[in-house]
């Protein structure tokens, strides 16, 4: 399915394409920011053919460098957000002394990219083993391709950037973002491009970005297969200082599925799953009559309080958002226990990042835009392309095969 908006191709516009990728394919939103800095929704592509789209003739040509730097322009940014079971971040909190000769000395780049190139080596082999076991393939086929520091501390006390400090320790967060050889593979032209490229797991952007506007914890449910996938982002403790915290993605699995409502309808109407979907739709959309609405209601309420008593088992508290086919049978915002479920908060964000000249002329099912617009904000004001980063982006590919 496409669907289009219209536009003035004259207007001056920053123009993006935000790539959601899963083992069930890719789906692209296409967007673009305006004059006035509105966000502007062109069209939604449900089955994207990436190897197809990316062999293209004019896209390889985009592609093409020469001593490092592009010989044409990218018209349209890509951001990827992969599904957690395609690309993982595994954080990594650093303590890395320096020699006693150089404490009174000021921090330069080159000692400090080397500092950390050596702390990367000594954790990479563990990060790999981990990372590949989340995404269920052999260590030789988990490819670093992302590596990103932050919460930098000399001694204790935090710094934005160390370079041109003078301190014994540097301390710090490395997050290391690892994919399969299989999707490597298909996007290396862009890994491998002169420029930063927005690659990223796809709850960790989400959550980071609700946190923005929501209080720790924050919680997202992915229910879009045959089972169910829970991430917390919560505060953890910095090994770097006492006092120091810093958001850490945790994962877990419920045993819900939200195919076990329609099993539900299914059984009780003797009717097929196909056709108990479409039953649930017309009771989403308001659809029966009251009396039809108290019946149907009984027949899938034992399934959605499984569901409920799956996040209380779990001890989740705070905000859950909800990744489904369908949205849950109840009015959001929805407080259940010690949680409250919510849509997310799309005016909120915008306002936060500036966006505040009203909301994007999205479809009018919310979900299609929603999570990209949460990929895409993280994008557009990301701020880790710092020069440190920079470095280590260079220094990926001797880590990576």
């Amino acid at each position: 399915m496409e669907l289009k908006s219209k536009l003035n191709p004259f207007a001056p516009r920053e123009r993006f394409l935000v790539l959601e990728i899963s083992p069930k394919g890719a789906k692209g939103l296409f967007l673009n920011v305006d004059e006035n800095r509105r966000i502007v929704f062109e069209k939604s592509v449900d089955r994207l053919d990436l190897e197809n789209f990316l062999a293209s003739p004019f896209q390889n040509l985009l592609q093409k460098s020469w001593e490092g730097q592009r010989l044409f322009k990218f018209r349209r940014k890509i951001i990827v957000a992969a599904d957690p079971s395609v690309a993982t971040t595994i954080p990594v909190p650093l303590e890395i002394p320096r020699d006693r000769g150089q404490w009174d000395e000021e921090i330069t780049i080159a000692e400090l990219e080397n500092l950390i190139a050596q702390a990367m080596q000594k954790v990479f082999n563990a990060c790999r083993t981990d990372a590949a076991t989340r995404l269920g393939v052999d260590d030789i086929h988990a490819i670093l391709v992302g590596a990103k520091t932050k919460r930098f501390t000399i001694d204790g006390r935090s710094v934005m950037n160390p370079v041109g400090f003078a301190g014994r320790k540097i301390s710090l967060l490395l997050e290391l973002t690892f994919t399969g050889r299989a999707l490597f593979d298909e996007l290396k032209q862009f890994f491998s491009a002169p420029e930063a490229f927005f690659f990223v797991e796809a709850p960790q952007v989400r959550l980071a970005s609700l946190s923005r506007v929501r209080k720790l914890p924050v919680n997202l449910v992915v229910a879009d297969g045959d089972g169910a996938a829970l991430f917390v982002l919560r505060n953890g403790k910095g090994a770097a200082a006492a006092k120091d915290t810093y958001p850490v993605l945790h994962r877990g699995a419920l045993a819900w599925s939200f195919g076990s409502i329609f099993n539900a309808i299914s059984a009780e109407l003797g009717v097929s799953e196909r056709t108990a979907e479409g039953l649930y739709c017309s009771y989403i959309a308001g659809e029966m009559s009251e009396s039809a609405r108290r019946t149907f209601k009984k027949i899938f309420q034992p399934a959605l309080d499984d569901f409920l008593k799956e996040i209380a088992d779990a001890h989740v508290e705070g905000t859950v958002y909800v990744d489904a086919p369908h949205e849950l049978p109840f009015a959001l915002p929805h407080r259940h226990g010690a949680v409250v479920f919510e849509r997310i908060p799309v005016p909120e964000l915008l306002e936060q990042f500036g966006f505040a000249g009203g909301l994007p002329d999205f479809p009018k099912d919310a979900r299609v835009a929603s999570a990209p617009l949460l990929y895409f904000l993280e994008a557009y004001f990301d701020k880790s392309n710092s020069e440190i980063n920079q470095k280590l982006r260079r220094r990926l590919h001797w880590l990576a095969e």
